[in-house]
């Protein structure tokens, strides 16, 4: 598998997976010249990408699916209980909608789906997999639940929400209050350090790389988001670009591509 995010943030959400038969984006959020540049890098052609598969219903995940999907015949996939926000405001042929509520494949892909708590109508996170290569998405999200991590947990690769920072969030002046509140309540975004605590289960279930995600153009940075999470996984002996790394999702450029490998397919 490659996996590649495009965009992360308020401005817009993008990531590409594919496998050796099958390519997929997750949501899509940016203007389409900027999907299509961001493609040409990783010299994919758009009329070979298989679906857009959707999170949540919020602007910044879907707003440049409309354009991407008519132009290029791509099929989208979003979970049933949002199929009518999503055929009102996408405006795209309802033939080219997939709606699930559980499982399933898409060429040699697995998608799994799992509901995350968020202030949408309904949120999900993926894991996906080529036989037993694993990648984990999960961009929006309040709170990391029990069931979540047993969702996700042994995956390779996770892109997991590191929004804010408490302090900044607080003291942001352009965000009134109600919003602050939404943000750091358990169905709004995850903080550093609870993007760090859940690293810590994660890598002890095996995974080793972690894109840090959704990172908030006004109450974090980038660099606080990694010093934040690398001091308190160093506080429990957990040492960054040894035992685990971390890397970052952008909000305007494509971020680093990943390969993980299926061990049928090694050597």
């Amino acid at each position: 598998m490659r996996i590649c995010n495009l965009a992360s943030g308020s401005s817009g959400n993008c990531t590409y997976i594919e496998s050796e038969k099958t390519r997929v984006l997750i949501d899509d959020g940016k203007p389409l010249d900027y999907v299509l540049n961001a493609l040409n890098e990783l010299k994919v052609a758009p009329d070979s990408i298989n679906a857009i598969l959707i999170t949540h219903e919020h602007s910044d995940h879907i707003k440049g699916i409309s354009k991407l999907s008519r132009a290029f015949n791509i099929p989208i996939y979003a979970h049933t209980y949002i199929s009518e926000i999503l055929i009102h405001q996408l405006q795209v042929d309802k033939n080219m909608f997939n709606f699930f509520d559980s499982d399933f494949d898409i060429g040699d892909l697995h998608i799994q789906p799992f509901p995350v708590q968020h202030d949408s109508k309904y949120c999900v996170g993926y894991r996906i997999n080529e036989e037993d290569a694993v990648v984990s998405v999960v961009t929006d999200i309040g709170c990391f639940t029990d069931s979540v991590y047993e969702t996700i947990k042994s995956s390779a690769v996770v892109y997991l929400e590191a929004n804010y920072d408490p302090e900044m969030l607080m003291s942001y002046p352009n965000y009134p209050p109600f919003l602050k509140k939404r943000i750091n309540s358990d169905h709004g975004h995850l903080s550093n350090l609870s993007c760090a605590k859940a690293i810590e289960k994660l890598v002890h279930s095996g995974t080793r790389l972690v894109v840090l995600s959704h990172i908030s153009e006004h109450s974090n940075t980038e660099n606080l988001a990694v010093s934040t999470i690398a001091s308190y996984l160093e506080s429990k002996n957990i040492i960054p670009n040894v035992n685990v790394k971390l890397d970052i999702a952008h909000h305007e450029q494509r971020g680093t591509i990943f390969r993980i490998t299926p061990t049928s397919k090694k050597n």
